[in-house]
C-alpha cells in the first residue's frame, strides 16, 4: 500500500495525519525528481535548459508546439516538453526531450510543483506558458492579445511570431485518409474536452440543418467523440479515430466545420481551413485563426471568458443561424485550398 494512503488511514489525530503525510509526500517528490536526474547523468545526456509544462487539455499542448517552434528559430536547444499527448509530438524537431505527466502528480498544482523541483535540482528553466489563468469561479482572464502570442512572451520570446500550431505526418499517414479529399469535416460538440465549456457550444440541431442544406453538394465527415449528437448526413466516424488519424483526415479535407477547441487548432496545424463558431465565450483575434470564416458574436458581454454560466440565455450562440454557417460555407469553397494565410504578431522587449 501506498505510504500516503496508509498514513491517511491511520490512527493519528487528523491534524497529525495531514502533516505526517504532507512530508511523505514531499519526501517521495523530490527523490523523484532527483532519480529523474540522475537518468540523464547515467545515460550521459545533457540536461534540459528549458522545461515546459502547460497541463492538459489536448488544445493547449497543440499549441505549445509554437512555442516549441519560436524557441527552435531563436536558437534554443535542449527543451524539455511534459505532455501525456505524445501523439502531438511524434516527428517534432523541435524540441529535444518529451516526458510524460507523472501520475502520481494529479492534480495540476502538483505537477507544476515537481517541474519546478526539478528545474531547481537540475538547473535549466521551468515554464508554464498559461494565457488565461482563473479569475474567478467559472471565468479566466481574458489575453489582451492572441493566446499563442501571450504564451511565446511568457517564455521571454520576442520578435515576430506566427500565430499557428504544427503537427508533423508521415506521408504514409496522409494517403491512409485519401479518401477524405474533398470532404467537409464537422464536429457537432465539445463537451468531451478535459475542461468542458457549456458556453462553446453551438446546436446539434443547427449543424444538422447545415448538412441538411448542403447534402447534395458536399460528402460530410463526422469527427470527435462517440457521445457527440450524431449528424444523419455525415460519414459517422465518432469515437473511431485517434488524433493523427484525425489530422491526417483534416490534412486531406476540402474544409473544417467545428467550434472553438482543439480540432480548431488541429485543422490549422494540417492546413485545413475552418469555419469556426465562436458565440462569444472568446473571440477569435484572441484564439482563432485569420485564414478561417470566424463566426463570432459583438454584443456587449463578448468576449465573456466564461465556461458554463451565462445569465444572458446564450444570446451570442443564438444570433449565429445554420444559415450563417451554410453562406460561409459557400464563400469558404471559393477559396483556394492553399497557402493559408498565416498571422504574425510582433512581440516588444520588456512586453510581459
Amino acid at each position: 500500500m501506498d505510504i500516503a494512503r496508509a498514513l491517511a488511514k491511520s490512527v493519528l489525530p487528523p491534524s497529525a495525519r495531514r502533516s505526517a503525510r504532507n512530508a511523505w509526500e514531499n519526501v517521495r517528490d523530490w527523490f523523484d525528481v532527483f532519480v529523474f536526474g540522475t537518468r540523464f547523468m547515467a545515460t550521459r545526456t545533457p540536461m534540459p535548459k528549458i522545461m515546459l509544462y502547460f497541463g492538459f487539455a489536448l488544445g493547449d499542448d497543440l499549441l505549445c508546439t509554437t512555442v516549441l517552434r519560436e524557441l527552435r528559430k531563436r536558437g534554443h536547444d535542449r527543451i524539455l516538453m511534459v505532455s501525456d499527448h505524445r501523439d502531438l509530438f511524434v516527428g517534432n524537431q523541435d524540441l529535444t526531450y518529451l516526458h510524460p505527466l507523472w501520475k502520481r502528480y494529479y492534480p495540476d498544482g502538483s505537477t507544476i510543483a515537481v517541474c519546478r523541483r526539478f528545474a531547481r535540482i537540475w538547473g535549466g528553466r521551468f515554464v508554464r506558458p498559461e494565457y488565461a489563468p482563473p479569475g474567478g469561479a467559472d471565468r479566466r482572464r481574458q489575453p489582451s492579445r492572441h493566446a499563442i502570442a501571450e504564451m511565446c512572451a511568457k517564455v521571454g520570446i520576442t520578435g515576430p511570431v506566427e500565430i499557428r500550431p504544427y503537427i508533423n505526418l508521415t506521408q504514409e499517414e496522409k494517403e491512409s485518409a485519401s479518401w477524405a479529399r474533398n470532404c467537409v469535416v464537422v464536429q457537432s460538440s465539445g463537451l468531451i474536452a478535459r475542461h468542458p465549456a457549456r458556453l462553446k457550444e453551438w446546436y446539434p440541431e443547427r449543424f444538422e440543418a447545415v448538412t441538411e442544406a448542403l447534402k447534395t453538394e458536399l460528402m460530410f465527415v463526422q469527427i470527435g467523440s462517440k457521445e457527440d449528437p450524431p449528424l444523419r448526413h455525415a460519414r459517422d466516424l465518432r469515437g473511431s479515430t485517434n488524433i493523427r488519424e484525425s489530422a491526417a483526415i483534416l490534412h486531406q479535407a476540402r474544409l473544417y466545420i467545428g467550434l472553438e477547441g482543439f480540432l480548431m487548432h488541429l485543422a490549422r496545424a494540417v492546413e485545413c481551413p475552418s469555419i469556426i463558431i465562436f458565440g462569444g465565450r472568446s473571440a477569435p483575434w484572441q484564439l482563432g485563426y485569420i485564414c478561417n470564416i470566424n463566426i463570432h458574436s459583438t454584443i456587449s458581454c463578448a468576449p465573456c471568458w466564461r465556461s458554463n454560466n451565462c445569465e444572458f440565455g446564450r444570446q451570442c450562440m443564438d444570433g449565429i443561424s445554420a444559415a450563417d454557417v451554410v453562406a460561409a460555407t459557400r464563400e469558404m469553397l471559393l477559396r483556394p485550398r492553399n497557402p493559408l494565410a498565416v498571422e504574425t504578431i510582433e512581440i516588444a522587449t520588456g512586453h510581459p
